[in-house]
């Protein structure tokens, strides 16, 4: 019983105090300008669609981005036929793959 009740408090003091140290910490990311894919700055109210490619590519390297696994999850068959379509889903037309690959 002691042990058990050693063990909770042992963790929850340890969650507290990772959760102090997280709150009190800056953001690790400096705010940023939206981008449009005509390379226009946008404001967080407009309704224009930002581009990643615009808004991040300065800084990171997009191309080694948009080809990792996960980003691509989806995209292809296990022959590497891809598999992307606009009709992949009557019922939910947003889906574009059975993986990750052109959902939002």
């Amino acid at each position: 019983m002691k042990k058990s009740c050693f063990f909770i408090l042992s963790a929850f003091l340890m969650i507290f105090v990772f959760g102090l140290s997280m709150a009190s910490e800056e953001p690790s990311h400096p705010e940023i300008d939206l981008i449009d894919y005509d390379g226009n700055e946008i404001s967080l109210e407009s309704n224009i669609p930002y581009s990643p490619k615009n808004t991040c590519g300065e800084c990171h390297d997009y191309d080694e981005i948009t080809n990792a696994y996960h980003f691509q999850q989806g995209r292809t068959d296990a022959k590497g036929n891809i598999i992307v379509r606009d009709d992949m889903d009557s019922k939910n037309p947003w889906l574009m793959s059975h993986g990750m690959y052109g959902k939002w």
